[in-house]
């Protein structure tokens, strides 16, 4: 299969034209999975950064992988990572960090692809693959079910605003068309961080709750639609590794359970677009 591939360089000055190259993005538009990855040792790149201008640098790929991940709140709306981004990315970023043009890779996965790139054209001494999976597989299996039905063309909403009383929340997706059909959230039940991930789960399940309990709205650029109390609601998760200790994963497992949320894995997303157009067709 072919990804496209950039390289993340920072360059401390312009007018000196040294660079080092810090990471690359590679993805796919057609099955929406991107993926970052950042050098292990900045050696090389502290080296060259007689300004202190690195930190700067690093705050840019923070935000790259925000926005790979859907995880920005801007007050503007901003396009999904795509080649066309990383196309004009290449051409708008002349300073500090560049992008390198879009190229083509042939892999099995982004993951891949990015271990192809960082052995061919990338110097990290400590390099290491991630031992965990990021949410980013059950995002890209979610689009990828909807984009592949017509049916869902104008109807799906990513970063989706839910609101219920005093409590709102961003879910990955939630599908309309002229009422609310259904809602999805996606994790990651393989991060290192448990503690901030139950967190995030027992937040994200008080919202849930409220909806169940009052109902409450969807907001879509000005319109709102109303989120009935019994509205299908999904997670669509990587589950943690097997004999791996998960205290979010079984924080979340009670939190479905207590609001009837249906739990699939990337896999089983197209039950998602078989609920939909179930639903669609009795509008």
């Amino acid at each position: 299969m072919s990804f496209q591939f950039s390289l993340i360089r920072f360059v401390p000055d312009a007018a000196r034209g040294e660079f080092v190259n810090i990471g690359a993005v590679a993805g796919s538009d057609d099955t929406g999975e991107w993926e970052l990855r950042l050098v292990s040792n900045l050696r090389r790149a502290k080296s060259l950064d007689d300004r202190g201008r690195l930190p700067q640098a690093l705050a840019f790929a923070a935000g790259l992988e925000d926005h790979i991940s859907g995880e920005l709140q801007l007050v503007e709306p901003v396009a999904p990572m795509s080649k066309e981004f990383l196309r004009q990315s290449a051409t708008d970023l002349q300073n500090l960090v560049q992008l390198t043009p879009p190229a083509p890779v042939a892999a099995d996965s982004p993951e891949q692809a990015l271990e192809l790139i960082f052995d061919q054209l990338i110097q990290d001494a400590g390099r290491r693959s991630f031992p965990f999976e990021k949410k980013h597989r059950a995002v890209a299996a979610a689009r990828h079910a909807y984009r592949s039905h017509d049916e869902f063309r104008g109807a799906v909403k990513e970063r989706a605003e839910v609101r219920s009383g005093a409590f709102d929340a961003t879910f990955d997706f939630a599908v309309h068309n002229g009422r609310a059909i259904h809602l999805v959230q996606c994790w990651s039940f393989q991060l290192p961080n448990q503690t901030d991930l139950a967190e995030q789960v027992k937040a994200w399940s008080w919202v849930v709750h409220e909806l169940r309990d009052k109902g409450g709205n969807l907001e879509l650029g000005g319109t709102a639609l109303e989120i009935p109390r019994d509205l299908a609601i999904f997670s669509v998760m990587v589950p943690p590794e097997r004999h791996i200790e998960a205290p979010a994963y079984e924080e979340a497992r009670a939190a479905f359970d207590e609001n009837d949320v249906t739990a699939l894995v990337p896999n089983q997303a197209g039950r998602l677009v078989e609920q939909a157009i179930e639903a669609l067709s009795g509008s």
